[in-house]
């Protein structure tokens, strides 16, 4: 079946409420991400942010206090430019600076750093180079001007050209193992605690 007839029949089934995302994982993952994203929707649950879907084709999010705090995508696309993406984990985390000290110690900057995402109209000379940035959207994006970005100082680092969409955080994790899903947890669970 062709991608875009696959994604229009997941859309219109997850529309009408087979909703859930561990019905698609295995549609879509396979080996050790199929396992390791089935274990991350179901901490998630276990945790009180369980997933529901987010209004669109192979999209879900998680809110804690009303307020999302992870969201998902399965397939190619899930707002990236990155192609071949077999899924899409974003954090949401909107109290990062109570918690930066904990990131460091924990050495959890460098993961952090290395999955920022960019305005797709950041200087190509800026830092960091081009082929190690994530986007949001296509260019020439920008349709709620908000291009180029905003700048945000995390963990010591100032970023600059940060997407600034309201409905995007700053940190996207494109096929994360389960090393990278079991920090992913770890940032999670401080984000909720000092939503609390």
């Amino acid at each position: 079946m062709p991608i875009n007839e696959k994604i229009m029949q997941s859309y219109q089934q997850q529309k009408d409420g087979r909703r859930r995302i561990e019905d698609y994982i295995p549609e879509y993952l396979d080996g050790d991400m199929r396992k390791n994203m089935l274990d991350f929707a179901a901490w998630l649950r276990a945790n009180k942010m369980s997933p529901g879907w987010a209004g669109f084709a192979n999209a879900w999010k998680s809110a804690n206090k009303g307020k999302t705090i992870c969201y998902m995508h399965l397939g190619s696309g899930g707002a990236s430019n990155i192609k071949d993406v077999k899924f899409v984990v974003a954090a949401f985390l909107e109290n990062i600076g109570k918690y930066e000290e904990t990131i460091i110690s924990e050495g959890l900057q460098s993961l952090l750093l290395d999955n920022v995402f960019y305005c797709v109209q950041k200087p190509p000379e800026s830092f960091p180079p081009e082929e190690s940035r994530h986007y949001a959207l296509t260019y020439p994006c920008n349709i709620w001007g908000c291009a180029p970005g905003k700048d945000i100082s995390i963990c010591g680092r100032e970023l600059t050209n940060i997407c600034r969409n309201g409905n995007r955080q700053h940190f996207w994790f494109h096929d994360p193992n389960g090393a990278t899903l079991g920090c992913i947890k770890r940032l999670l669970e401080l984000e909720k605690k000092a939503r609390e």
